[in-house]
């Protein structure tokens, strides 16, 4: 098309182009009357003629005029419907757009993610209070305004004013596939939760280097948007921590209602983040990174370690080790070489590893132990756990076959069960079978019923994720059990292939578990969450004199541990929260001996208690 750089536009003269999309050409221009710089959107000529085209750049005009933000593009001028050239006026900025800073200048850090999500989300309240949802927010659609490193989201042009629904375009698929959020896809109903999803989506991009969702074309991409399939940020940087996954989790949401539900809520949430490791979220902050990134990370990069390293002694004293080392491993992830981390880190894995330790008994006492672990031993002489198994419920917005939908009665769950959906059937028979097999059987209606014909099992591909599990566990290698298979993964995600349709997977680990039976309804549906826990701390006492009694005076649940309970036959002590390790204080007492209280720190799974109780004088 031809260009007007050197043309004039009613009072604009028309200096330069300096960008154009599949929507319009942008122009650096100049308003002969107030003597100042702008820019010129000029619809394209093609677009130019069309009622929709004409009325999105309307839209936008009107909209944003009434928005006042500083990281919001201001308009200053519009044509008018009836004008020759369709074009906005708005503010010029000299910088790259945030897709241009991505391409070429940016290394993903966590914190500089937090903190330019955090601006566009403000700009966004402002957006959404006015009845605004943006619809199309991506990194072409932010501007860095060069002298101040201020960010400005432009762009509106596909923006639907939520008071005026019928100006939405029915039937098309408007915005950047790579940014869209499932109800876009799906063509269900908008609001503000729309534009949280995208801003998880850049908030991850930024965080990690690479986008959640990616394909070989915009329809795989969708594809993976609409089953809200994506690798742990952690997975992809190690910088990511797990209350960055947290936020990204609840933005990239695929049910709106499991979002953040405004934009105040996301960008307070960045706020304390940022917060937490001494960083403020503040224009100037944002500003000073982007006048010099490689200093900025310097600088950032010592104030979190410093925070994190006060936060890491702050626990310590608390005795709370597993969340001192989780802090410690943070500030390694940063400076690998900080030597009072490792330091205080060798401290507190030393003292893990004194509590570890197992010890070697008869066979009496492994009995003991696994009674204690919950166990049960079989008549074949094999040893299971006793492990609620939870069932994945299918929503309601599945697709369902045709024709009745015959329901299995449900079989008797382990007491203390915790069951979503229905319960899984016996794993010794097919779903769909009854005692005795498939030969030729009774019918209810009388005679025989014929043996069940020898079916071709299907291949059922489904991705887990583990969620509760820390980053640092999974990646020494946790045992996976699907069905009767094992396999071994080092992340958070893992993709597993079963026969048939539905198969149960377990978590096989002395310290941690985890049990669900995954339905191929629900892996069709996107990721299946598996919740991890720490398995209860099981107290084996050793060398304590016969008949010894004991009571839990400070950190046990409440109950029954504050009574004398006899040391041999000691319950298990859950572990509350997400906390791995447990303070406790005990109080021994046996015939003739002196009374003995002590504290312990409890980790998951075999702990052995040493008292030495002295005989009373």
């Amino acid at each position: 098309m031809p260009t007007l750089a050197g043309t004039k536009l009613d009072k604009y003269d028309v200096l330069e182009e300096v960008g154009h999309g599949g929507m319009a050409v942008v122009y650096r221009g100049r308003d002969c009357v107030l003597k100042r710089e702008v820019a010129v959107k000029v619809l394209h000529p093609h677009l130019a003629d069309r009622e929709e085209s004409r009325r999105r750049l309307e839209r936008e005009a009107i909209a944003v005029a009434t928005l006042r933000h500083e990281n919001i593009l201001e308009i200053f001028d519009y044509s008018g419907p009836a004008a020759t050239e369709s074009y906005i006026v708005t503010e010029f900025i000299h910088g790259p757009t945030l897709r241009q800073w991505l391409d070429e200048e940016y290394i993903p850090r966590p914190i500089v993610a937090a903190l330019i999500v955090h601006r566009l989300a403000l700009a966004l309240v402002q957006a959404h209070r006015g009845g605004i949802v943006h619809r199309d927010i991506k990194p072409e659609n932010v501007m860095i305004r060069r002298d101040d490193g201020c960010l400005k989201l432009m762009d509106f042009g596909i923006a639907q004013i939520l008071d005026n629904q019928k100006l939405t375009m029915t039937g098309q698929l408007i915005g950047s596939p790579a940014y869209m959020a499932p109800e876009l896809i799906n063509g269900r109903p908008l609001d503000a939760r729309t534009d949280l999803f995208s801003l998880g989506i850049l908030l991850y991009q930024l965080a990690t280097g690479e986008l959640p969702f990616i394909g070989r074309n915009p329809h795989e991409v969708l594809n993976r948007i609409a089953d809200g399939s994506y690798a742990a940020p952690s997975a992809v940087n190690r910088l990511c921590d797990s209350d960055l996954e947290a936020i990204i989790a609840k933005a990239l949401a695929n049910n709106p209602d499991e979002r953040f539900q405004s934009a105040e809520a996301l960008a307070a949430g960045l706020e304390a983040y940022l917060r937490e490791v001494a960083i403020e979220p503040s224009t100037k902050e944002i500003g000073t990174y982007f006048r010099d990134p490689e200093a900025y990370r310097r600088d950032a990069d010592a104030r979190v370690t410093t925070a994190l390293m006060e936060r890491a002694e702050e626990a310590t004293r608390e005795g709370l080790h597993a969340r001192a080392i989780k802090l410690l491993g943070r500030v390694l992830d940063v400076d690998a070489d900080n030597k009072a981390a490792r330091a205080m880190l060798t401290r507190l894995r030393v003292r893990q590893r004194r509590m570890r330790q197992v010890l070697v008994g008869g066979a009496t006492l492994g009995l003991v132990g696994l009674i204690g672990a919950g166990a049960v031993l079989l008549p074949d002489g094999s040893v299971v756990d006793e492990m609620p198994v939870m069932s994945i419920a299918i929503a309601d917005e599945v697709p369902r076959p045709a024709g009745p939908l015959v329901e299995r009665a449900p079989t008797q769950a382990p007491a203390g069960a915790a069951t979503l959906g229905r319960t899984a059937p016996p794993s010794d028979q097919p779903p769909d079978s009854e005692p005795g097999g498939d030969e030729d059987r009774p019918s209810k209606a009388g005679g025989t019923r014929p043996a069940t014909p020898e079916r071709t099992a299907v291949k059922t591909e489904c991705m887990l994720t583990f969620q509760g599990l820390p980053v640092s566990t999974a990646k020494n290698g946790i045992q996976v059990r699907i069905g009767s298979t094992s396999e071994t993964t080092t992340s958070l995600t893992m993709p597993i292939s079963f026969d048939g349709a539905e198969a149960q997977v377990r978590i096989v680990d002395k310290d941690w578990q985890a049990a669900v039976t995954v339905r191929r309804e629900a892996c069709l549906r996107g990721p299946i969450p598996v919740q991890v826990s720490p398995k209860p701390a099981r107290l084996v006492f050793v060398d304590l004199p016969p008949k010894t009694v004991v009571a839990c005076t400070k950190g046990c649940p409440d109950g029954k541990y504050s009574e004398w309970l006899m040391a041999d036959n000691y319950p298990s002590i859950p572990f509350d929260g997400e906390g791995t390790e447990r303070e406790i204080r005990l109080t021994f007492k046996a015939n003739g001996y002196e009374q003995l209280e002590r504290s312990f720190t409890l980790l998951p799974g075999r702990n052995e208690i040493r008292a030495p109780m002295l005989p009373r004088q």
